[in-house]
């Protein structure tokens, strides 16, 4: 089967009003999906005010985290499913809806109990609400530009994940913590009027057979089998670099929330760059080299980042973070387009969901056991002082405070303990990478990678221009 994108069976922007119609449509599909990845980080900022308002335990804290992580994982397929068997139009708004539904249950939560079922509420409405926009990015887009579309359509969406810190502390110092809530019911709604304005006319997909969820023959496609194994290792260090430099920029660095926040910035525009960079490459050389040279990238970042780690360097931290993320978006986005313009129309939102499912998952585990990997190397390193144990000079690394009573000396060994986990773990992160970068070629995922869309139209020329010339 080919993997060209020029055959495959992409959106023609049919039914838009000019040439720059999908343009905008790509943006409010962007925007729908930003929301739901500010909801991923603002409830970070925000988790210390809401377990003191509310009586919570930590443990009872980090429930309303995963409620929303777990219920947005689990019901990604399904979500995708439903899109498809009642059009992606109709379930983003149904999407819409729930999602916001959710956020005003968060909103006027006055325990844990109906907080973190608003959290579940949330989830579900961005389960349906993700696999659907990703598809409709694919019906919208002109033929030939489906990559350029999914890039401008990631650099949108990543701006999400520096806003949630920056807007959630905004909130919580100048407003309330229940506005990170109310806030998005304000920005979503607007968004139903412009789903029907701009993309009402895009058609709906409608499956009417009952399917399975992924087939084996589906599995055949290079594109899908492949994106899966791919985007799910080159996802594994994304979250635990960014959770980890911001611990590094205030232990460290000493830097504040806030300012940390600011300091991250850069590492997600190398995101949004990323994704602007990776739709164009997919669109002229295919997802094939894109895809290689992310992960090259990846792995050379992290290598890197674990040599910087030494310096105590702002410099030396976030140059790595910025070209990580372009890398990433690099590895993901042509092999993810691809995957979903390879799909059937009516397997797109399923297809997608599978996906997002690989790409979460990844970062879930990742977050997990790189996390977990740094934590035991720094505790290993760290030398018990003056009457406090590893765990407890560990600890006030992890949360400093002008009001501590350890020794200079105990946090300054913490501190470098703390550097030497994150660059073995680095390094540790480069491995796999580069593992499952060699896995998959052995395996031949990138046999078929599909020509570009010109050399295509040049190949085509030719083979009609032969007949004539004998």
């Amino acid at each position: 089967m080919a993997t060209d994108a020029a055959s495959q069976p992409e959106g023609d922007g049919s039914g838009l009003l000019s040439k720059k119609g999908w343009k905008v449509s790509i943006f409010v599909l962007a925007m729908a999906s930003l929301v739901t990845a500010i909801d991923l980080t603002i409830i970070s900022v925000a988790l210390p005010t809401v377990e003191q308002d509310l009586a919570l335990s930590p443990s009872q804290g980090q429930w309303v985290v995963n409620a929303y992580l777990i219920a947005f994982t689990v019901l990604l397929i399904p979500g995708g499913m439903l899109g498809d068997r009642i059009g992606q139009i109709r379930g983003m708004n149904l999407g819409l809806i729930v999602f916001s539904i959710g956020s005003l249950m968060c909103g006027a939560a006055g325990d844990e109990k109906l907080l973190i079922a608003g959290r579940v509420v949330q989830g579900l409405g961005a389960a349906i609400l993700m696999p659907c926009i990703q598809a409709l990015v694919t019906r919208v887009a002109p033929a030939g530009k489906t990559g350029t579309a999914f890039g401008i359509y990631a650099a949108v969406s990543a701006i999400g994940l520096a806003v949630g810190p920056l807007l959630g502390g905004a909130l919580v110092d100048f407003v309330d913590w229940r506005w990170i809530f109310y806030i998005n019911p304000l920005i979503l709604m607007p968004l139903l009027v412009l789903v029907h304005m701009y993309l009402r006319m895009a058609g709906e997909g409608i499956d009417k057979e009952k399917r399975r969820l992924v087939t084996m023959k589906m599995l055949r496609r290079p594109s899908l089998r492949s994106g899966l194994w791919l985007i799910f290792f080159v996802r594994l260090p994304l979250i635990w670099i960014f959770v980890y430099a911001g611990i590094y920029f205030q232990s460290v660095l000493g830097y504040s929330p806030f300012v940390t926040g600011l300091a991250m910035l850069p590492g997600i525009a190398g995101i949004a760059v990323g994704g602007l960079v990776a739709g164009r490459m997919k669109d002229k050389i295919g997802w094939r080299m894109p895809t290689v040279l992310g992960f090259l990238g990846v792995s050379g970042c992290l290598v890197l980042l674990g040599f910087a780690l030494d310096w105590e360097s702002y410099i030396g931290i976030v140059i790595p973070m910025f070209i990580l993320g372009i890398a990433v978006n690099m590895a993901t986005t042509p092999v993810n387009v691809q995957a979903i313009t390879d799909a059937d129309e009516r397997e797109r939102g399923m297809i997608s969901g599978t996906m997002t499912v690989a790409s979460q998952s990844g970062n879930t585990l990742g977050s997990i056991i790189l996390g977990g990997l740094t934590n035991s190397l720094a505790l290993a390193g760290i030398t018990a002082t003056a009457g406090y144990s590893a765990t407890q000079i560990y600890a006030e690394v992890q949360h400093p405070s002008d009001s501590t009573t350890l020794p200079q000396a105990a946090l300054d060994a913490g501190q470098e303990a703390l550097a030497q986990g994150m660059a073995t773990t680095s390094f540790i992160g480069a491995g796999i990478i580069l593992l499952a970068l060699a896995l998959a070629w052995a395996m031949r995922m990138f046999k078929d990678p599909g020509k570009p869309p010109a050399r295509k139209r040049k190949e085509a020329g030719e083979s009609a221009a032969e007949p004539a010339a004998a």
